[in-house]
């Protein structure tokens, strides 16, 4: 750990053990706070002693390069001497609490209400026995009996509910979510990067590539662009379309990139825009997106990171964070890119990651996030899509909003639908044909390979769906909840080969079908009227090697979790 060698303003925990010296004449033994102790800049901590008593305490201030005992000169911390010969921090000392946020989701904590956003336990302390022998063999070496240790980095404080996103993946107090904060993204970041003058902004759009349509913040980037003040400022903007690792290797990376830009031309986003492909969890692309943005941002500027619920926000920060934490070397995964090392061994602070929407509560401020950068870097909250299925305004629960979210990489599943034929996904949408030339087209269906399918006659569809929902067909698991009703959306889809599809109905949070016809065909598609439906060039045209056969049908056995 690096420590200034200028006297520090933040308070650090440090542990000096204290021993009776020698002589029975009472003795003084000093921590200088550097040059600046001699002319009464600072004051050291000093301990007088007795023959009969133990140490008291006398004075509490920044501890600098101490002339007693083993601790390395040019190392400074702020402490308190307490009685017992523990040093711990001033304010823990005078009993204050500093008002700070959890580093996973950006919730103010408190440890008061166990009911109530943002509690959190504190932790324990070490207890007295449980010294480091090293400091026991040292202790009387020096003439004064003291000695100071360097201490170790203070461990993170997470609140309940990231604590156990972290560690069991699920939240602890599903009855508290109704009570966490409401945050306008667009709003808050229009006010912040109008209030900064003189700085460089860039914004970090964060988008899931497998659910495009239903990711990418229309609203917000259109009410950014609009805002005059952030027009005059000429703010850069980056699209991070992330999750790549789920698409099949055969979707190359200029595929990607031709696609990706006929659908941004499509939603009059400015020219400029920058498209990176990536994968938090794989690190692809990482090296380039750290690159570009540290070209943009210069030195002191300012990055906002944002995007909708469930896009990688988290993850691709943690990506980002250990990427610079290695050095920023050129590889594409570096050796502690997995296990969330720093160089020097110690633990990089990570945001939450879980499949649950809305992770991240408030700004959350990003330190280290790029290497050899001194910009100022900033978290928001998930925005919230009320038209995704995988947001927190589903009526599904947080295990099947988790069953909508690929694990794996995406496998197609091709139909050979014939007109009057309906293909059930789940129990939350459905694709009936309606005409077509020469009687049937090949529809080809990319989501999670924990969604089941029924394929059948368009006249049973509705009756057998109902039937199978949280049985044959999940998600939901349940066969009792209540799900909104599905109303229907015709499309008109035309294409040039029977070989590749040529365009695609997204399902905003559950996935895409994609049509293959020569000429043009009927698609009536059925979803909860809440959910959007987008019509788009294919990006996946290619099909599954076998046809899907009449029927129930599951990429993964045992997929209906009871």
């Amino acid at each position: 750990m690096r420590v200034p060698s200028a006297p520090v303003s933040s308070t650090l925990s440090a542990r000096a053990y204290y021993q009776r010296g020698p002589s029975p004449r009472a003795s003084t033994t000093t921590c200088f706070g550097g040059a600046g102790a001699a002319s009464g800049g600072h004051h050291g901590a000093t301990e007088r002693r007795g023959a009969r008593g133990g140490p008291k305490v006398m004075g509490l201030a920044p501890l600098g390069p101490c002339r007693s005992g083993f601790a390395r000169r040019g190392r400074e911390f702020r402490a308190a001497a307490l009685p017992g010969g523990a040093l711990e921090s001033e304010r823990e000392e005078a009993g204050e609490t500093k008002t700070s946020y959890c580093p996973g989701c950006g919730i103010k904590l408190q440890d008061k209400s166990k009911e109530a956003p943002g509690f959190y336990q504190k932790p324990a302390g070490r207890k007295s026995e449980e010294r480091d022998p090293r400091i026991a063999s040292r202790e009387g070496e020096d003439a004064t009996g003291a000695v100071v240790v360097e201490p170790e980095p203070e461990p993170l404080v997470f609140c309940a509910r990231c604590f156990s996103l972290r560690n069991y993946g699920k939240v602890k107090n599903p009855e508290i979510e109704d009570q966490l904060p409401s945050f306008d993204v667009a709003s808050k970041l229009c006010t912040r990067i109008a209030n900064i003058k003189g700085i460089r902004q860039v914004l970090l759009c964060v988008v899931d590539i497998t659910d495009f349509d239903g990711s990418i913040p229309h609203q917000t980037l259109n009410r950014i662009f609009s805002d005059p003040q952030i027009r005059e400022k000429n703010v850069s903007v980056i699209l991070a379309l992330n999750k790549l690792d789920l698409l099949p290797k055969i979707a190359s990376d200029q595929r990607l990139r031709t696609w990706a830009k006929r659908q941004i031309a499509s939603l009059d986003l400015p020219e400029d825009v920058s498209v990176k492909l990536v994968s938090a969890a794989a690190g692809k692309g990482i090296p380039d997106l750290a690159a570009t943005l540290q070209r943009k941002i210069g030195q002191y500027g300012h990055l906002w990171v944002f995007g909708a619920q469930n896009a990688g926000k988290s993850s691709l920060i943690n990506a980002l964070r250990r990427y610079s934490a290695s050095g920023g070397g050129a590889t594409e995964k570096p050796a502690s890119f997995k296990k969330g090392k720093r160089g020097g061994g110690g633990p990089v602070p990570q945001l939450t990651e879980a499949s649950l929407p809305g992770t991240t509560i408030g700004f959350v401020r990003l330190e280290n996030l790029l290497s050899g950068s001194r910009c100022k870097a900033f978290d928001t909250p998930g925005i919230l899509h009320k038209y995704q299925f995988t947001s927190t305004f589903s009526p599904l629960s947080y295990e099947e909003i988790s069953m909508l979210l690929p694990k794996r990489k995406l496998k197609p599943r091709t139909f050979r639908c014939q007109v009057g034929y309906s293909i059930c996904i789940g129990g939350l949408a459905r694709v009936d044909l309606i005409s077509a030339p020469g009687n049937s087209v090949y529809i080809t269906l990319w989501c999670s390979d924990e969604v089941t399918t029924h394929f059948g006659k368009s006249e049973n569809a509705e009756a057998k769906q109902q039937q199978a929902v949280g049985k044959s067909l999940v998600p939901p698991l349940d066969p009792e909840l209540s799900m909104p009703q599905l109303v229907s959306s015709d499309f008109l889809v035309q294409g040039n080969h029977w070989k590749r599809s040529s365009e695609d109905i997204a399902i905003a949070g559950l996935g895409w079908v994609s049509v293959g016809v020569s000429g043009q065909c009927e698609i009536r598609a059925w979803a909860p009227k809440s959910v959007l439906l987008f019509q788009r060039d294919a990006l996946m045209p290619d099909y599954a090697k076998d046809l899907e056969r009449p029927g129930y049908g599951m990429m993964l056995p045992n997929s209906s979790k009871k």
